[in-house]
C-alpha cells in the first residue's frame, strides 16, 4: 500500500471513529436513497431455503488476489465456497478498522454460524456460492451496472433462496 492510501484509509477510519457525524454524512452523499420497499416472499419454509452470505467487507480466500484497494474503485467479487475454513479467509478493505474482522473473519462473514444452521436444520443448505465485495468505493453506479447482475446470475445458477448481506 503506497503511503498516500494509507494516510487516506487511517484519516478514514479515524473519521468513523471520533467524528462519526461527519464521516456518515461523507459516506451517505455516495449513496442513492431509494424511496421503495423491497418486498420478496419465500415460497418454501426457511428449513428448505439455500442461503448464501454476501458481504462488503473485503472478503475472500487467500488464495484469490485481494481487491484492489488502491483504485478508485474494485468493483470486482470473489466467490467463496460453502466449505471453506475460516483460517483459509482474508480480509482486504481500507475504509474501516479491520483488525477485529481479521482476528475473527465471523464478524463480518459467519459462515460457520450459517453452516451450523444448516446442520440443525434451522435452514436447509448453505450456498457453493457466497459473494465477497469491496464495498470501500464511492461510485455505486457501477456495482449496480456490472457487479449486481454478475452476482445474481452467480447466485441463480446456484439456486439460491436467501441472501443474507452483511456490511463491513
Amino acid at each position: 500500500m503506497t503511503w498516500k492510501n494509507n494516510l487516506k484509509a487511517k484519516i478514514t477510519v479515524q473519521m468513523a471513529k471520533y467524528i462519526p457525524a461527519v464521516y456518515n454524512r461523507f459516506s451517505l452523499s455516495q449513496t442513492k436513497k431509494m424511496n421503495t420497499t423491497v418486498e420478496t416472499k419465500i415460497s418454501k419454509p426457511l428449513s428448505e431455503c439455500r442461503v448464501a452470505l454476501i458481504t462488503s467487507a473485503g472478503v475472500h480466500l487467500k488464495e484469490d488476489e485481494p481487491f484492489n484497494v488502491l483504485s478508485n474503485g474494485d468493483y470486482s467479487y470473489r466467490i467463496i465456497p460453502a466449505d471453506t475454513d475460516i483460517e483459509d479467509l482474508e480480509v482486504t478493505h481500507i475504509y474501516y478498522d479491520t483488525k477485529s474482522a481479521k482476528i475473527d473473519k465471523s464478524i463480518v462473514f459467519p459462515l460457520v454460524q450459517l453452516r451450523e444452521f444448516a446442520h440443525k436444520g434451522i435452514i436447509g443448505s448453505v450456498s457453493n456460492t457466497n459473494i465477497g465485495l469491496n464495498g470501500g468505493t464511492l461510485n455505486q453506479i457501477p456495482h449496480e451496472e456490472e457487479t449486481a447482475p454478475k452476482v445474481i446470475r452467480e447466485l441463480i445458477k446456484d439456486k439460491v433462496d436467501i441472501a443474507l448481506l452483511t456490511p463491513g
